[in-house]
């Protein structure tokens, strides 16, 4: 099953209508990992900017889409999330990368073990220096 169908089950799974604008948008957003913010989505797609962010909010409330808050250009970023991932984002020029090494389906049961708390969803996010920001700013060796 693709990605694609895979989140076309989901949304289904859920009473959610198969319309244009979700399935275009998740495909972007599946095969293109780049984290786009609305404003991109709705360029590259020549979609109303309106009609992007009300469909962005329904997959967002699916849990098939995931909002990265960008401190560096002050825009959401989203980004498909059909499988747990983890994200690292530079603090300095914004670059977002999703990371796949780490099986994050054993947190949701930690947390609620700790806490108590039904747990809905799962983010991990790590904040740092990208490679090129740290020879950028002299913090390694290979300038």
């Amino acid at each position: 099953m693709s990605e694609l169908e895979h989140a076309l089950t989901v949304l289904q799974n859920q009473g959610i209508k198969k319309t244009t604008q979700r399935l275009n948008i998740l495909d972007y957003l599946i095969h293109h990992r780049i984290h786009p913010s609305a404003d991109i989505v709705a360029k590259s797609l020549k979609m109303n900017l309106t009609t992007v962010y009300n469909t962005l909010e329904i997959l967002i409330s699916s849990k098939l889409v995931y909002v990265l808050d960008n401190n560096q250009d002050g825009r959401k970023h989203y980004d498909y999330f059909g499988h747990p991932h983890y994200h690292v984002l530079c603090r300095n020029c914004g670059k977002i990368v999703d990371g796949s090494n780490i099986d994050l389906h054993s947190f949701p049961n930690l947390a609620h073990e700790a806490s108590n708390f039904l747990i809905e969803q799962t983010s991990l996010e790590f904040i740092g220096l990208c490679e090129d920001c740290q020879k950028l700013l002299g913090l390694t060796e290979n300038n």
